[in-house]
């Protein structure tokens, strides 16, 4: 138990690094930079070079006493303050995921993106439907896999399983979900996790690309950062999507006949249910 717990812990403060402090750390050298250069001097890499080395120098035994000591100051404010944009990049998370899913705030906007995307939806299907065309049905199937009912890609794909398993079973798979979880086997819920995760990670990454958005306001070229990483947040997403979508539609497909059997008749009788809980209080 001990070496468990040793290196579960062990394990977390890598992932506790890898995704917190590293990210973080990178921000600040560029904040730093954008603080340093400005608007007017947004390409002086020779003044950005300076500052560092104002920070090394010193021949002196009292100077290397100096720097050193301002090098562990910094370590160990970077450290905190790191893992503290980390965890607020995280906290982003959730309106990047509104927002590439398309739960935007503004109904109208996402009800006109929706209706040009169902509407391009159903003259690809028409297309193909009158000549087979597998080009159509590509073109059909990459604007979504079922009829749009969001303003975006993402958000039709997550939302895939919950149409295609209610025309395929007659289910609901928001009430059926929770239960089915119950009854998988362990490495299928770890798989889903990990993809559900991935995904997470995504949209995590799309929070950094605000905060460097942010940076924007006194370093231009920030932006191009900014740009840049939620480039890949997105991509990142739309495979994480695709992956967790499908296995969600597979877990469904290969397990849904152990929930039925287990929520077979007959079915417990509310008096039973009664008499069970008066027996597990043990008259308490």
């Amino acid at each position: 138990m001990t070496g468990f717990l040793a290196e579960l812990g062990r394990r977390l403060a890598d992932r506790w690094f890898t995704l917190l402090v590293l990210p973080g750390l990178a921000y600040l050298l560029v904040a730093v930079a954008a603080l340093r250069l400005g608007q007017s001097d947004w390409h002086d890499w020779r003044d950005l070079w300076t500052g560092f080395t104002a920070l090394t120098e010193g021949t002196s035994a009292a100077d290397r006493d100096a720097l050193a000591a301002r090098t562990a100051l910094l370590i160990l404010a970077a450290v905190p303050a790191s893992a503290a944009l980390g965890a607020l990049a995280q906290s982003l998370a959730a309106p990047v995921e509104r927002l590439l899913t398309g739960d935007w705030p503004l109904k109208a906007l996402a009800t006109r993106r929706t209706t040009r995307r169902a509407e391009a939806w159903r003259t690809a299907n028409e297309a193909y439907e009158q000549d087979e065309d597998p080009a159509h049905a590509a073109r059909r199937n990459a604007l979504s896999l079922i009829p749009p009912q969001h303003p975006t890609w993402l958000g039709d794909r997550l939302h895939t399983p919950t149409v295609r398993l209610s025309q395929e079973y007659g289910i609901d798979l928001a009430i059926i979900w929770p239960r089915l979880w119950l009854l998988l086997p362990t490495p299928t819920r770890d798989t889903l996790t990990a993809a559900r995760s991935r995904l997470d990670t995504a949209f995590t990454l799309g929070g950094w690309a605000l905060l460097y958005l942010v940076l924007a306001v006194a370093w231009w070229p920030a932006a191009l950062i900014a740009g840049t990483v939620a480039w890949v947040a997105r991509r990142r997403a739309a495979i994480a999507a695709e992956a967790y979508a499908e296995l969600v539609e597979s877990a469904v497909d290969l397990h849904m006949d152990r929930l039925l059997t287990r929520l077979a008749e007959p079915r417990p009788s509310p008096q039973q249910g009664r008499a069970l809980t008066e027996r597990l209080r043990r008259g308490t």
